[in-house]
């Protein structure tokens, strides 16, 4: 048996597929794993070091639509170099369509499993040319664009979030949770402290996480670097783990030594879930992935949805965790023309324990933790 998982564009489309692929081996003995990305993504190094999981890795082209949430049809006409980039992008695409054709035609996989990201276009319609079955799944609140465009064929639309909050056919949506690697789990005090003197952090000490991702970080830096300064002064135990944005390695450099000795700049957290692992309050974007990792560790989440995002999909998400309370929410404007109202909001969670508990049990019950195995589980149903 075979079965391609394709997804690309994002680290949230890459991890999930390795947390399936695991599980349908965990599954079924003889299942052959194929990955299908995108040829030159800079996320391709999380693919590494899976050799049990993935049997096969394929690169092809896609061609991706640049679009930018909220902007008005004016700006769009006038943006020439975008609009050059969108117009290449349709050949890159004609050529990724060729190479999933050619791909699945000689793989002739019994089962094609779609992420999202722009990658998934050709191959969901090559799948659907080819009468290969084949499912989508979406992370976050609302469907992305190439799950929306390829949908119509698939047999099952899974998604991460309320089946309510999509417009698919009620009958083909399978609400699944957002799939996460095995290592973001609930973890026993004992593990903390180990990850924490891995780290070189006290196991008394307050821990916040920063962490960006790559797409807006440089803005969220801007934001965080507004109230470090304060929140370390107020709390002699605190210590911040900050993920950055590429060539912001130096955002602390005019601070004090003794607040830049509690102050640990990374630009990539590997493991992630070590670094989360050890943190009492994570500060993030909105991203549907991150959100479920978090939520399997049952963390407290501060978020900080992107709002310049090709369809607004982090504001949805935030919008649902709030109406849930499951995270606190602050807009970015808000937080970049208010920084003390950052700082007294991670404050409020820093000095209410209950309060962070009752928001991290609330994260930890909405999304399923289950996601990769019951994915796995859908997957091979459909296979004949």
């Amino acid at each position: 048996m075979t079965i391609i998982l394709a997804g690309g564009g994002s680290g949230g489309h890459i991890t999930p597929l390795l947390a399936v692929a695991k599980e349908l081996k965990d599954a079924r003995k003889g299942v052959k794993t194929v990955i299908v990305t995108e040829r030159g993504g800079k996320f391709r190094h999380l693919l590494s070091g899976h050799d049990d999981s993935i049997d096969e890795t394929h690169f092809i082209h896609a061609g991706k639509l640049r679009r930018y949430f909220g902007e008005t049809w004016l700006v769009r006409v006038f943006d020439f170099k975008r609009n050059f980039l969108n117009l290449r992008d349709v050949f890159l695409l004609f050529l990724g369509f060729i190479q999933s054709f050619g791909l699945l035609l000689k793989s002739r996989p019994d089962l094609v499993f779609i992420k999202g990201g722009y990658v998934g276009v050709p191959v969901g319609w090559a799948a659907r040319l080819l009468r290969i079955p084949y499912v989508t799944h979406d992370s976050d609140a609302s469907a992305g664009l190439t799950n929306r465009l390829i949908a119509g064929g698939a047999k099952v639309n899974a998604v991460g979030m309320p089946a309510e909050l999509y417009s698919y056919p009620k009958a083909k949506t399978v609400f699944v949770g957002v799939p996460v690697g095995d290592d973001f789990s609930v973890s026993s005090q004992d593990h903390k402290d180990h990850v924490r003197a891995k780290l070189s952090l006290d196991r008394n000490s307050l821990v916040i996480l920063v962490t960006g991702g790559s797409n807006g970080a440089q803005r969220l830096d801007k934001v965080v670097l507004g109230v470090v300064k304060d929140l370390l002064e107020s709390y002699p135990n605190l210590h911040i783990i900050h993920q950055v944005g590429q060539g912001n390695e130096n955002i602390y450099k005019d601070y004090p030594k003794e607040l830049q000795d509690r102050i640990m700049v990374k630009t990539f957290l590997n493991p992630l879930s070590d670094y989360s692992t050890a943190a009492d309050l994570v500060i993030a974007r909105g991203g549907a992935t991150a959100i479920a990792e978090f939520a399997a560790q049952k963390k407290t989440c501060i978020i900080l949805p992107n709002p310049q995002l090709t369809g607004g999909h982090q504001l949805e998400n935030a919008k649902v965790l709030s109406q849930r309370n499951a995270a606190v929410v602050i807009q970015e404007e808000k937080a970049l023309s208010d920084t003390g109202y950052v700082s007294n909001k991670i404050k409020e969670m820093l000095n209410d324990q209950e309060k962070c508990s009752e928001l991290a049990n609330n994260l930890h019950k909405f999304i399923p933790n289950d996601a990769a195995k019951q994915l796995a589980e859908l997957l091979l149903k459909q296979v004949k």
